[in-house]
């Protein structure tokens, strides 16, 4: 399916793993051809954007998902100060499809015919390749995306994941290192976290078992629904 809310940074210079660890909310610490899931986050925790990092040849590249990309790329600009990182927008240059539903490759990156595939925490992947090419035939639609998503519990932006949100309350825990250094937001999830207050999870219940106006993303037969812990 084709997914044109997707935007792609790449990260170049000698201090832009520092650069990005400094920001996530995940531990920025790349093991061979690893795909690192992480938020950037405003101080009062709530989500910037979401950004699926790798590494290509000696870049860092992110497939980044937010509601307002210029935003993000403001916000990130402004925090390079005396840093060696250069940032470079090549979303216009790229398109990203979903792939989802299929089989998962054993790799985390690999790259194929002039085609990045980079699969997501085990799940699902996205394409990426250059718009010099033919876009390739794409069979998925929103409503079999939707589908799959419930069955699989996979939070998305504009549903479970919102600007006006944090982490734990849409579902994207895992992609908050408790354990590491500071980073925007960090006291008020670590509150969260040790007084047990405001955290969600994500459940899929039957259509006919739940209130629909208090579903985060509605399937044909399930919905996803966050609900307090």
């Amino acid at each position: 399916m084709a997914f044109d809310d997707a935007n792609i940074l790449i990260f170049t210079g000698k201090d832009c793993a520092r650069f990005l660890d400094g920001l996530s909310s995940n531990k920025i610490d790349f093991q061979s051809n690893s795909v690192i899931d992480t938020l950037v986050l405003s101080n009062s925790a709530k989500i910037i954007a979401q950004l699926h990092l790798f590494k290509l040849n000696d870049m860092l590249i992110s497939i980044s998902i937010c509601e307002d990309f210029t935003a993000l790329k403001n916000f990130l600009n402004s925090k390079i100060l005396s840093q060696e990182v250069i940032i470079n927008d090549v979303s216009e240059l790229n398109h990203v499809d979903i792939v989802y539903d299929e089989a998962i490759n054993n790799e985390p990156v690999i790259s194929l015919n002039e085609v990045t595939i980079v699969t997501i925490n085990n799940s699902y992947a996205f394409e990426m390749y250059s718009k010099k090419m033919i876009r390739k035939s794409l069979d998925g639609s929103v409503e079999s995306f939707t589908d799959w998503r419930v069955d699989n519990l996979i939070p998305w932006h504009g549903y479970e994941v919102l600007s006006n949100r944090n982490p734990y309350q849409c579902g994207l825990n895992y992609q908050v290192h408790e354990n590491k250094g500071c980073f925007s937001g960090q006291e008020i999830l670590t509150r969260m976290r040790t007084r047990e207050k405001g955290m969600y999870q994500l459940t899929s219940q039957s259509n006919d078992s739940i209130d629909l106006s208090k579903v985060s993303t509605k399937g044909s037969e399930k919905s996803l629904i966050l609900q307090k812990i």
